[in-house]
């Protein structure tokens, strides 16, 4: 079963807490920059791993990029956009 896009941002919401931990929760708003919270490139690493296993996704190359996990925002947009295509059953 395919997640709600606000299941989606809730969830997120979360694993982006758990690397961002001295960010607080009213701060993460859907469209505020990460990277000016204090994301940086390793934890930026750490949250892609960590979305991942949440979602059970698995990013491209090319889908690694800055813009897609410098907002809330971007992140459920990509993660929807990932499950939207992941075939949730193959019947032979």
């Amino acid at each position: 079963m395919m997640e709600s896009f606000e299941d989606i941002k809730q969830k997120s919401h979360s694993v982006v807490l758990e690397i961002m931990p001295n960010v607080s929760s009213e701060e993460l708003l859907d469209d505020v920059d990460l990277f000016s919270l204090g994301l940086d490139s390793i934890n930026a690493m750490m949250l892609v791993m960590n979305l991942q296993d949440a979602f059970g996704v698995t990013f491209e190359t090319c889908e690694i990029d800055v813009d897609n996990f410098r907002t809330l925002a971007n992140i459920t947009e990509l993660i929807k956009n990932k499950q939207e295509v992941i075939p949730t059953s193959v019947k032979v």
